[in-house]
């Protein structure tokens, strides 16, 4: 099979992820100043949760099954479950564990790093178009 699909989504996940890191950091900074550390640790869990569900969603995608149609949408939905079972375990596990846990900037770091995710994607779709 063709590596280039899995360096094309190799591109994009990198991409994607120096943005939602970014965010991230940025929204955890801010929840820091107003909120103090608690907000900026519950912040840091969401958007973590988010680029290692990513992660966790990448690894499926990237592995050869065959080029059909019907296989890649296989594929495509099976890292899509997994990415957000990763998620869903991992807030989770920071619900259950972090007792000084903000909800607030915990869904503020969950969404940002969210949009972060589609915006580089995004990115990296316009390259593609040229």
């Amino acid at each position: 099979m063709d590596k280039a699909p899995n360096k094309t989504i190799s591109r994009a996940f990198s991409k994607a992820a120096r943005w939602q890191i970014i965010i991230t950091v940025l929204i955890s900074g801010s929840s820091l100043l107003l909120a103090g550390t608690n907000a900026a640790i519950s912040a840091l869990a969401g958007g973590a949760s988010v680029i290692v569900g990513g992660y966790a969603g990448v690894l499926i995608a990237q592995s050869p099954k065959g080029s059909a149609a019907g296989t890649v949408l296989i594929t495509l939905l099976k890292a899509e479950a997994i990415k957000i079972l990763v998620i869903a375990m991992l807030l989770l596990i920071t619900f259950k564990y972090y007792q000084g846990l903000v909800p607030l900037a915990l869904i503020g770091g969950l969404a940002g790093s969210a949009l972060a995710s589609g915006a580089g994607l995004r990115t990296v779709n316009n390259e593609n178009d040229k």
